[in-house]
Parts: structure tokens; C-alpha cells; sequence
């Protein structure tokens, strides 16, 4: 096998040398998980003075299952080539090139430098395959990366999130709908290095099943982002909390917010998670106004991440697109019907309380927690 899929990262390169030794070893790890689950031959997966080196049997497509998992920055097809001009210079040739080519050198502790490999490379291609050098806007790009022991070149880079590898930044129970923001906002945990397990409050009696599917479906694409480990979510069910609610007027969709963040709060500390992950955006509904975004998890000691806090919907819905999840995210979504007429933007402290006493929030709040069931997903 000569074929390499060259990975990079870039964020990981900050920490110290001791994180980023765990960090890259760990990413190794994932990309080699990836490519066996995958059902990708590969022979071995290395890593390389600032490069993770996979040599597989199928390049393009191991760049494109890679370019998915958080950690990662960039990833090429490759092809090997000796740390020596003249080998490079015969591999550049196993490329096609469109009428203008450019040569992107890169060197990591080498003799080579990158004047000229430029030079040296580009008069050689420009030779052969008859394009013009343009260094501006060239139909071809040919990257060379030189190690210490190898070269490898490519002319195709595909983005991936970046980030640090999922898993390495501590547990978070993830509150997930099935909507646009919180799958979103779970990805984005993922991409810091989180590792997130799905908690999904379902709305009966208003809710139908489909939206348990769409649960299910939004979690099955984010699956992909850290798939070698064993996946489970927390359904709870909230039919009997609802039945409750629906006979309080202004404030509903607080108190169900609050009885939502204490009962995943209950499993975090159960489960020993570092903190609860939501898809709130500041202002976008009147549940997360600035008051009420207080007024429900104030009482939360567990740290709340809210990574889409100052994103706006057109952001959130382009990102979900990006990740795949916006078709499931367009089922109609229970909070349509829960919600009353006239939602209380700033209902009060006092307010809340009141409510709290009415409908024994302490007694919903256990009734919520004993319905939870863990399914594998």
C-alpha cells in the first residue's frame, strides 16, 4: 500500500508539549478507529513531526470519511515520495494538472528549503505536462510536504472541523432535541473535545413519535463525528409534567425549561459528567430571553455550555446544513403546541416561584427523573 492520507491539525500544535502528546496520540487513535470502521484497508497509521500519516489502500476515499472528525484541520490523498528532490520530482509526475499549475512547498526539519523545492518543482512539472506556472489563481494546486524521512505530495485538501478530537475535554450530557440549534450545538462541543451523551425530553402527550425519530435521526449524523464509541441517550418522559403545565398560563415554557435542566443536572451528577449542553440562542425565543435564560438554571451548579449563545438563526441553520442535520430539524417540533399563546418574556422571580408552589415542581421534577430510560444508538 502506497497510498497516504495525510492529516493535519492545527490547534493542537498550541498546547504544551505534554497535552499535545496525549491529544495527538489520541487522534491517532481516532483515525485509525475511523478507517476499521469504515471497513477501509489500511496497512498501518503513524504519526510524523506535526502530521498524522494513514497509508491505506484507498486514499481519496479515507480523506473523505477523516475530514469529519474533530482534531483534524485539513486531510490530502497523497502519494509517498523520498525526501529528495529527484524523487519528488518523479512522483509529481503520477498527477494530472490543469492548464496553470502553482507548487505549495512545506518542510519540517529538512535540508530542502522551500525556494527551492518551488523552483526546482515547478520547472519540472512545467516541462512535462506542458502548464503554465500561476502562483496566483492556478487550476492546480501540487502540495509537497517534506519530513524528515518521507515527502508527500497532493493536490487536493478537504477541511475538516479542526478543533481538538472528541473525548478529551471531559463529558457532557447534551439536551437534544432533534431541531436545528441543539444538534448543532452539540457538534460544537464536539469540535472543542467534548464528548457528549444525548438527553432527549420526550413531549407527550403533544409530541407524536416522529419526533423521537427525529431524535434519533439528528443523533445518527453526529454519530459520525466520534464513532468509535458506544453511544446511548436518555429519553425521558415528560407526560405527566406536561399534563401539569398545561393548566399554567404565563411562564409555562420556563418552569418545563427549569424541570428540564434539573432532571439532566440529576444524571450529570449521577453519571459524573462535567456540565449540560443546549442549543440556547440569546434572545431568539422567549425562553431565553436574558431573564429567563437566569431564571431556569440558576439553581443549576453543574456548568450550562450554551456554545451557540451569540449566534443568530441564519448562522446555526447554515452550520446544521453543514453537518447534515437540517432536513431532520424540519419536522414541527412539540414546542410549537406547548407554548401558549402570549410566552412571558420576563416573568419575575417572584412570579416563578409562585408557580413553582402551585404545581409542586419538586414532585414533577421526581416524576420526570423516574421515567428515564437508556437506549443504544
Amino acid at each position: 500500500m502506497t497510498q497516504i492520507a495525510l492529516v493535519r491539525y492545527g490547534e493542537i500544535g498550541t498546547k504544551s508539549k505534554t497535552v499535545q502528546k496525549q491529544m495527538v496520540q489520541a487522534l491517532r487513535q481516532r483515525v485509525e478507529k475511523k478507517i476499521e470502521n469504515k471497513g477501509l484497508e489500511y496497512e498501518k497509521v503513524s504519526q510524523r513531526q506535526g502530521r498524522i500519516i494513514a497509508y491505506v489502500e484507498n486514499a481519496e476515499k479515507t480523506a473523505e470519511v477523516l475530514q469529519h472528525l474533530p482534531g483534524i484541520k485539513t486531510v490530502s490523498p497523497a502519494k509517498k515520495a523520498e525526501p529528495d528532490l529527484e524523487s519528488i520530482k518523479k512522483v509529481s509526475e503520477k498527477f494530472s494538472y490543469g492548464k496553470t499549475f502553482g507548487v505549495n512547498p512545506n518542510t519540517g526539519h529538512t535540508e530542502l528549503s522551500t525556494p527551492e523545492i518551488a523552483k526546482e518543482i515547478g520547472a519540472h512539472v512545467e516541462k512535462f505536462s506542458g502548464a503554465q506556472v500561476d502562483l496566483d489563481n492556478p487550476d492546480t494546486w501540487l502540495g509537497v510536504d517534506v519530513r524528515e524521512d518521507e515527502a508527500y505530495l497532493f493536490t487536493q485538501t478537504l477541511q475538516g472541523p479542526g478543533g481538538f478530537p472528541a473525548g478529551t475535554q471531559g463529558n457532557y450530557a447534551a439536551l437534544i432535541s432533534g431541531g436545528i440549534d441543539s444538534p448543532v450545538a452539540a457538534y460544537k462541543m464536539m469540535t472543542r473535545g467534548a464528548d457528549i451523551t444525548p438527553v432527549y425530553f420526550y413531549n407527550k402527550p403533544i409530541a407524536a413519535e416522529d419526533h423521537l425519530m427525529r431524535f434519533k435521526a439528528s443523533v445518527s449524523k453526529l454519530k459520525k463525528f466520534h464513532s468509535e464509541k458506544k453511544w446511548n441517550a436518555y429519553i425521558i418522559d415528560m407526560g405527566e409534567v406536561n399534563k401539569e403545565l398545561m393548566n399554567v398560563g404565563r411562564g409555562r415554557m420556563v418552569l418545563h425549561r427549569k424541570i428540564m435542566f434539573r432532571v439532566a443536572e440529576k444524571i450529570a451528577k449521577e453519571q459524573n459528567f462535567n456540565g449540560i449542553v443546549t442549543g440556547e440562542s440569546l434572545g431568539q425565543k422567549s425562553s431565553q430571553t436574558a431573564q429567563n435564560l437566569e431564571l431556569t438554571s440558576s439553581d443549576i451548579k453543574k456548568p450550562i455550555m450554551r456554545p451557540l449563545l451569540t449566534m443568530d438563526k441564519n448562522s446555526i441553520s447554515e452550520e446544521a446544513r453543514k453537518i447534515n442535520t437540517f432536513e431532520e430539524a424540519e419536522i414541527d417540533s412539540a414546542c410549537r403546541s406547548l407554548s401558549p399563546k402570549n410566552p412571558a418574556t420576563e416573568l419575575g422571580e417572584e412570579r416563578l416561584e409562585n408557580i413553582e408552589e402551585t404545581v409542586e415542581i419538586n414532585e414533577l421534577v421526581e416524576k420526570a427523573y423516574e421515567s428515564l430510560e437508556i437506549i443504544e444508538l
